[in-house]
């Protein structure tokens, strides 16, 4: 499972921000920050660097009121096996993001660069930007290639204004290099495979439903493809096609990647338009898609790989689409249901991430103490999994949920970087406190003996 997808997350592209070379973290941060203003480019400001080499697939192309939508992975993330079954799971472009001031040899920022492009197979597009330059760089970085983008020392305003060329240049060849793919899976016959397949033992007959099947899946991945490249119409006909041809061969899997697919594309297509109708056709296909996902339960894989993360993703979308005052009964029915399918989660991390998205929902829609509730699942997950990725997740969900429980919490940074927290909570469940503190103690890097909790729960953490 991932954490904060909603029903549009299908259009977005996934590019990841690499640190190379030397770099402080808060200068990273800072960098980082500054491409989040670009999560979306207009297809209309990236004319200029694209190139028609032969007639586009995208016929239906809105070049006025289109748009590529990033989403940004800071440190990126290894590849999924789920790739193929929903294309914007694939980092399609890495970023390579230099301090030059702390790396003065060029040749070795392309060497490491070049060495972190290996590990992303499925990158369409790669790039490396290099900030604050020093003139000679600047005058040596022209012989590098083209991967190579300096910036030179300028204002913020300014290298913001660099960094939005830069990204609309990456919009144009991410878009070109997607019209290549769709040449290439419409003539090739591109096998599209999932674990749920590789767990199968295939009879003859499986194998000749296997290349049945392989039409359906191509026309939904080209679907993805037309999402991913901003047109719409041309990803709900493709979509379309896959629906059809995966009910013929009972590919329920795909049908219903297919079919959350085509939700996406009708919302992005409509976006902007009032159409009352509009919800209930998203809240219809969505019960269909949850159910599409059930039928293509296998209990022999169960153990193994399992695509009930796929449907508990599919209720937090659609509960997320749903998110508000007026609707909170299906809200909360979607949300009933995913916590009571957590129990059969293989991957605990899933289970993690769904209890997070849950709590976050139930916040969103008012509901303290059901937030609260998960909050503390979250807790007593954490405490059985060393990580403090999960320890931040459910601080924040705490912070957030802190009224229900009349928590109170304040938190300094010294000078000399020693970590002080205290949490003052006033809650009958006295193990609240211990959990809170276990998640401060491996969120600050500490011991568990390192910490002290006393009866009115003060937590102090030592470095």
């Amino acid at each position: 499972m991932e954490p904060d997808v909603s029903v549009e997350t299908s259009a977005m592209i996934r590019i990841a921000i690499i640190p190379i070379g030397k770099i402080p973290h808060q200068t990273l941060r800072d960098y980082y920050s500054m491409f989040l203003h670009h999560h979306t480019i207009p297809l209309s400001s990236i004319s200029s660097f694209y190139t028609e080499e032969q007639k586009s697939p995208f016929t239906n192309q809105p070049w006025e009121t289109g748009s590529l939508r990033f989403k940004f992975v800071l440190g990126g993330a290894p590849p999924s096996p789920w790739e193929d079954f929903q294309s914007n799971r694939k980092i399609l472009a890495v970023i390579g993001v230099c301090h030059c001031p702390l790396s003065p040899d060029l040749d070795s920022v392309i060497e490491e660069f070049d060495g972190v492009c290996k590990g992303y197979a499925s990158a369409r597009v790669t790039r490396c930007f290099g900030f604050f330059p020093c003139d000679s760089q600047l005058e040596d970085g022209g012989k590098k290639g083209e991967n190579l983008r300096l910036f030179p020392p300028a204002d913020r305003q300014t290298q913001e204004m660099h960094l939005q060329t830069m990204m609309q240049e990456i919009a144009a060849s991410l878009l070109m290099e997607f019209e290549k793919y769709v040449f290439q899976a419409e003539s090739a016959g591109t096998i599209l495979k999932t674990p749920l397949d590789s767990q199968a033992s295939l009879s003859s007959e499986e194998v000749i439903k296997a290349k049945k099947r392989r039409l359906g899946r191509a026309q939904k991945t080209i679907g993805d493809y037309c999402l991913l490249a901003g047109s719409p119409v041309d990803a709900n006909a493709h979509y379309s096609t896959a629906l059809e041809l995966s009910r013929l061969t009972a590919d329920y899997f795909w049908y219903a990647g297919a079919l959350e697919g085509s939700v996406c594309a009708l919302l992005i297509d409509r976006i902007g338009l009032k159409d009352p109708s509009l919800e209930d056709e998203v809240r219809y296909r969505y019960n269909n898609v949850i159910l599409h996902y059930k039928k293509s339960f296998i209990p022999e894989n169960a153990q193994r790989v399992s695509p009930l993360s796929f449907e508990l993703e599919a209720d937090l979308k659609l509960a997320r689409y749903l998110c508000r005052r007026e609707l909170a009964k299906d809200v909360v029915d979607l949300l009933t249901s995913a916590a009571d399918g957590a129990k059969s989660l293989i991957d605990a991390t899933d289970r993690l991430i769904l209890y997070v998205e849950i709590a976050r929902l139930f916040g969103t829609l008012g509901y303290q103490r059901k937030a609260a509730f998960f909050t503390r699942q979250v807790a007593q997950l954490y405490l059985q999994q060393d990580s403090k990725l999960a320890a931040i997740s459910a601080l924040q969900v705490l912070a957030m949920t802190t009224k229900a429980y009349r928590v109170q919490s304040r938190a300094s940074i010294s000078n000399n970087s020693h970590i002080n927290v205290s949490i003052q909570a006033r809650w009958k469940i006295e193990t609240m406190h211990v959990m809170v503190a276990g998640m401060l103690v491996l969120l600050a890097g500490c011991s568990v003996e390192s910490s002290i909790v006393d009866s009115s729960g003060l937590t102090t953490l030592f470095p």
